[in-house]
């Protein structure tokens, strides 16, 4: 018997931040982002410069919904990857696709 490895270049998945509101809540903002699957040599590579780096690479695309995914922009990437609670949700989120780890109601 053959093993036939299926792979996938890129994965729509989605995203939630934690936006930390007063009295010590969050507050959930969800979206879809376009993911580039890097390669093993790829994401150490960049994960030893740092989230930033990782998903500045991994990032193709982002969308409010699985269908309007556009492309972003080296601006956009900026703004999204500086602020800390978006930067984390972005990484969890890739983590979790990386690792085929299915989302619940998605």
């Amino acid at each position: 018997m053959k093993l036939r490895i299926v792979k996938k270049e890129s994965v729509v998945w989605p995203v939630t931040v934690n936006i930390p509101v007063d009295g010590g809540k969050v507050e959930e903002a969800s979206f879809f982002v376009r993911f580039k699957r890097l390669s093993e040599t790829e994401f150490d590579k960049l994960a030893k410069e740092g989230q930033t780096s990782l998903l500045d690479a991994a990032i193709l695309g982002a969308g409010e919904t699985e269908g309007d995914i556009e492309e972003v922009t080296t601006a956009d990437k900026k703004a999204l990857l500086s602020d800390t609670n978006y930067r984390v949700g972005l990484y969890n989120a890739y983590l979790k696709m990386d690792a085929g780890v299915a989302e619940k109601n998605s």
